[in-house]
Formats: structure tokens, sequence, C-alpha cells
């Protein structure tokens, strides 16, 4: 399985090995497992913004995303989509969430679709008229913290048989280079505690350059962030092209 990720071992041994090319600096595993946590969720974040600018049609007037970048992005989505059922009317999103996909209220068997508003809005829409109210058929649902609330106008009677069935995006499990000190040396140790990135294998290269530019700064080596980050500007170029 780990395979067709990015391997955790293969992105900290390349790492290393340009960053002490000219002796620019050792970077612990503590370190490394910090900046590569960083690293993922950049590149995961970045995909995001990247498949909305070509759902607003940037790509009509830009050729700086491929033809099939959309399908490709989605892909990669597609593996952290994950669904969790909520209770009602309000309930604590997992631990793992990071954006919404989907939110359907399942009400004696029915299915409906539900909207997501502001929580700004979800005071306008309570004083609102009857015709305009959430309900039943008609249900939004407003974020505040970590905790998700439906508005649908449900009897607290009836609320056992309701469930929110809620698809969501997870956030990518931290990436985790473990360990042996052999020789006052860390030895790569795979055990149940190793984790690969969840990251397709083909993002290993951005994924070393980001992680180099993150440890520059930590190791104050302007050159080598500076290198590192127009080394991944060219990299993402080249992606999107």
């Amino acid at each position: 399985m780990a395979e067709q990720f990015a391997n955790v071992d293969t992105v900290y041994q390349t790492v290393l090995a340009l960053a002490n090319k000219e002796q620019r600096g050792y970077i612990t595993p503590q370190e490394f497992n910090l900046f590569a946590r960083q690293a993922q969720m950049e590149i995961f974040e970045q995909y995001f913004y990247d498949l909305d600018q070509i759902k607003r049609g940037v790509q009509a007037t830009s050729s700086s995303f491929s033809p099939n970048l959309k399908q490709i992005l989605e892909d990669y989505l597609s593996k952290f989509i994950t669904t969790a059922n909520l209770t009602i009317p309000s309930a604590t999103l997992p631990s793992d969430h990071y954006k919404c996909s989907s939110a359907i209220l399942i009400a004696d068997q029915n299915r409906y679709n539900i909207e997501k508003i502001n929580r700004a809005d979800s005071l306008k829409i309570t004083s609102s008229g009857y015709l305009t109210k959430p309900n039943v058929k008609r249900p939004n649902y407003y974020v505040a913290g970590n905790t998700f609330y439906l508005m649908a106008n449900i009897e607290e009677s009836y609320a056992a048989n309701h469930v929110v069935s809620y698809s969501y995006f997870r956030k990518p499990t931290d990436p985790n280079w473990t360990y042996l000190v052999v020789n006052e040396k860390a030895i790569w140790a795979p055990n149940n505690s190793t984790r690969h990135f969840e990251l397709d294998k083909a993002e290993e290269r951005t994924l070393i350059l980001k992680i180099l530019q993150y440890a520059g700064v930590s190791i104050k080596e302007l050159t080598l962030t500076q290198v590192a980050g127009q080394a991944d500007a060219n990299t993402t170029a080249q992606q999107k092209q």
C-alpha cells in the first residue's frame, strides 16, 4: 500500500543528502517529521486552491493549467473522502475533519441535501418568514468552531429518527520517520509507528523541495531556502502545463 504513496524514508534520505551536499547543516529526525507534516499539508491545501481556480474557469484564460489537471486533482482528493453519521441538531465534527464534501439529512428513509450557510446568515434565516425558514425538506447547516449545527425545524420527539450523513475530506495522517540510534547516528527503523506520506508517489520531488525550504529557514541557510524554493516553483509550473 505504501508504494502508491511518497515513501517517508526516500524523502528523508534525499533531503539529508541535498542539505549536507555543501555542509549546509544536519536535519534531525524530529525536525524532518515536523517539516514533513507542514509540507504535506501545504500541498494538500494547494489541491483545493488549484481545483477551485479551475472550476472558476481560470484555465480558459491561462495556459498554466493542464487540460486534465482537474481530473488528477479530483483523483488525489477522492482518497481523503470519508463519511460520518452526525446526530442532530448539533454534533462535534470528527477530529480529522478538514472540509465538507456533502451533507445529507436522512429522515424517514428520505434523503435531503443540506445547504451550507454562514453562521451570520443563520440568524437572519431564523427570523425570516415561514416560507423561507429551513425545514426537513429544505435544511441548512453551519459550522462554528468544530461543531456542526443543523437547521431544519425538527421537533425533538422526531430527532431520534433523523441522522445527517456527512461526507468530508479528512486531513492527511502525519508522516513519521522512525529510527534507532546506533553509534550516535539515527538509523531508519520501520515499525508500527512508521507512517509514509499520504500523497501520491509523484509528489516526492515536491515534498523534498518544500521540506528543504523549511529546513533552510530552520538552520538559517538562506541559499538552501532560495534554491529549493525556485526548484519547487519550477516543478509546480511543469505539473500545470
